[in-house]
Parts: structure tokens; sequence; C-alpha cells
């Protein structure tokens, strides 16, 4: 599957948001992007409810947020090793560009996430 790159400038950083049904799954997702290179870090938040519409009806599920940092280079294969790792349908899945930070915190995402081959 081919994923749209939301920026040229493939060195910009996103921060991809994204909710596990539980502590184990987000931490197992976040341990495959770190250490494949495709994130730089990954955040595990506290539990928290979710309310949503599924197939016609109001749900709820206590749920594991995760915030994740990546380049632009990296935003289509961190896309598709959440959806490859993730036990729901329809994961959450949201990116989001990072328009200002500290730059020396932004190129250490870079630095963590960048192929090794630039020619990849």
């Amino acid at each position: 599957m081919t994923f749209p790159r939301p920026s040229t400038d493939e060195t910009a950083i996103h921060l991809v948001f994204c909710n596990t049904p539980d502590r184990d799954c987000a931490e197992r997702i976040a341990r495959a992007l770190v250490e494949q290179g495709l994130a730089a870090c990954a955040n595990l938040l506290p539990d928290c409810l979710s309310i949503y519409a599924w197939q016609g009806q109001v749900e709820h599920a206590h749920e594991t947020p995760m915030l994740i940092k990546t380049t632009a280079a990296r935003l289509p294969d961190v896309i598709g090793a959440i959806q490859a790792l993730h036990p729901y349908e329809v994961p959450e899945i949201i990116a989001l560009p990072v328009t200002d930070g500290l730059p020396a915190y932004l190129q250490w995402v870079r630095d963590q996430t960048l192929p090794l081959d630039k020619s990849a």
C-alpha cells in the first residue's frame, strides 16, 4: 500500500498519534518502530476512555495512546508498520506536521530516523 507524503521536505518532523487496545500492544508497536529506525521516540500515555461510533453503534473502550516522533521520509513506513502490528481493523493513525520546536531535539529526531543509505 502506498501512502501520500504530506511534505516535500523529507526531513520535516511529524507527530503520529495512535491509540492501542492495551499497554502491551502499545509497547510492542513502539519498540518495533524505534528498533527499525522508523521513529526516534514513542511516548505511551496513561490509559484513557475512548467513546466512538463503529459500524452503526456507539462504543467505548479503554485504550493506551501513543505519541510517535518521525520524519516525513519515514512516515509511510511508520503507518505501514502500525497497520501490520495493530490488532484493530482500522487503527487510529493521525500524523501532524511539527511546525516548531527545539532545533537540537528536531535534529535528533532526524538523525534517528533518516535512512542510513541516502539513496534508499
